[in-house]
C-alpha cells in the first residue's frame, strides 16, 4: 500500500491573484443586498405604521375656527318697500298727533262744560252793574277798547265764561259795554278788528282762556288795540 501524501494540495487557479478574490467577495455581498432589497420591495418585510395626518376638520376645529355658511347680504330695500316704510311711519305720526289734540280737546271741553255747570248750579250770575253815567255816550273804538279794560278792572276778569263769579271776560265786558247803550255794535266790531291784529288774528275768546293767560296781558292787549285804533282813525 503505497504512503499516504503529505503534500498541501494547490489552490485554484482561479484565486492566484488578489483582485480575483476581492472581485468575488464583491459579488457575494451584491448578491445579498439585492436579495434583501427584492424581499422590501415585494411587501416581505414587517409593517410598520403608517403616519396618519389629521384632517381639515380636526384641524379647524383645533385651531377654534368657527365654520359655517356664511350669512346671507344685507337686502337693499326697493323703491316700494322704502316708500310704505316711509308712508307708514308718516300716518303713525298723524295718529298720535290726532290722538294727542283730540284728548287734549275732549279734556278742555269737559272742563268748559264742568265750569259752566258750577256757575249755573251753584255760582249764579250776578246782576250786572249799572254803567257809570260817563259811559253811557256813544264811544268810538278806541274808547270803546279802554272802556272795556276799565270795566274788566271793575268787574274781575274770568275765563271759559261770559260771566261769573269771579268777573267778565273781553267779550263779556263787551257785551255788558253794548247793552248799557256804550256803544253800537258797529263800533265794537271795528274795535275787535283791531284786538285781533294785536293777539296775532285768533280768536278773542279763546286767546283770553288759554291756560296760561293773564289778566295783565288782557289789559295790555286791549290798550295796545285802542292806541292802534286810535292812531288809524287820525
Amino acid at each position: 500500500m503505497p504512503a499516504a501524501s503529505t503534500a498541501t494540495p494547490a489552490a485554484p487557479r482561479t484565486f492566484w491573484s488578489e483582485s480575483v478574490i476581492a472581485a468575488a467577495v464583491d459579488a457575494v455581498f451584491a448578491e445579498a443586498i439585492a436579495q434583501e432589497l427584492s424581499a422590501v420591495l415585494e411587501d416581505d418585510a414587517p409593517a410598520r405604521p403608517a403616519i396618519v395626518l389629521p384632517g381639515t376638520d380636526l384641524l379647524i376645529a383645533q385651531a377654534g375656527i368657527i365654520a359655517g355658511p356664511c350669512p346671507p347680504d344685507p337686502r337693499t330695500p326697493s323703491r316700494t318697500a322704502s316708500a310704505l316704510r316711509t308712508a307708514g311711519s308718516f300716518a303713525a305720526r298723524a295718529a298720535w298727533w290726532l290722538l294727542k289734540h283730540a284728548t287734549f280737546f275732549a279734556v278742555s271741553a269737559l272742563g268748559h262744560g264742568l265750569r259752566l255747570l258750577w256757575d249755573i248750579t251753584v255760582n249764579p250770575q250776578p246782576p250786572t252793574p249799572a254803567p257809570r253815567p260817563e259811559t253811557l255816550r256813544a264811544l268810538k273804538a278806541a274808547d270803546f277798547l279802554e272802556a272795556t279794560s276799565e270795566h274788566i278792572r271793575e268787574r274781575g276778569w274770568t275765563q271759559h265764561a261770559l260771566v261769573s263769579a269771579r268777573g267778565v271776560c273781553m267779550i263779556g265786558a263787551e257785551r255788558e259795554l253794548l247793552r248799557a247803550g256804550a256803544a253800537s255794535r258797529t263800533t265794537a266790531a271795528a274795535a275787535n278788528v283791531h284786538v285781533h291784529a294785536v293777539i296775532g288774528g285768533c280768536s278773542i275768546p279763546w286767546w283770553n282762556d288759554r291756560l296760561r293767560r293773564t289778566e295783565e296781558q288782557v289789559h295790555q292787549a286791549l290798550l295796545t288795540a285802542a292806541e292802534r285804533a286810535r292812531a288809524a282813525a287820525r
